[in-house]
């Protein structure tokens, strides 16, 4: 696959390797020949910024410019947030609408969809519960203001 459309039932979007990307939707999976963050860019301009330019906005809106959550559509109200820094390879991007639960294994984290699927991630429990909560402040200051 060449491109892809991040939509409400995209979960999340893990690297893989170098140039590939792996989305997770709904009980599907998608191979897209892109570096994820060239799929979340494209993703950001089709909406009418940059992933740079949601990043700031972010940073205008709740203070956060570290591993920041950002809104690829304010349309669908579509955020994700990334497990890591950005510019880590190994830097995967979760949807927070799609999001029922999040567990400790380990020193590992276990997210689960409201799809009744999981996926592991290489973060702790701590780290993704924390940008988890970024996600929800961001989401409130965007409703407050659209008000």
């Amino acid at each position: 696959m060449k491109d892809y459309h991040i939509n409400k039932n995209t979960l999340a979007l893990f690297p893989l390797g170098k140039k590939k990307t792996i989305i997770y939707e709904n009980h599907d999976c998608y191979i897209v020949d892109k570096r994820i963050s060239k799929v979340m860019d494209e993703n950001c301009r089709f909406n009418g910024s940059s992933l740079e330019g949601r990043a700031k906005g972010t940073q205008n809106m709740v203070g956060t410019s570290y591993k920041a959550p950002i809104i690829v559509s304010e349309d669908e109200l579509i955020i994700f947030f990334p497990t890591c820094s950005p510019r880590l390879k190994d830097c995967a991007w979760i949807n927070l609408e799609n999001i029922d639960n999040i567990a400790k294994v380990e020193d590992r984290c276990s997210i689960k969809f409201n799809n009744d699927e999981s996926l592991e991630v290489d973060t702790s429990y701590r780290s993704i519960n924390n940008q988890f909560l970024k996600s929800l402040s961001l989401k409130n200051s965007f409703k407050k203001r659209k008000k």
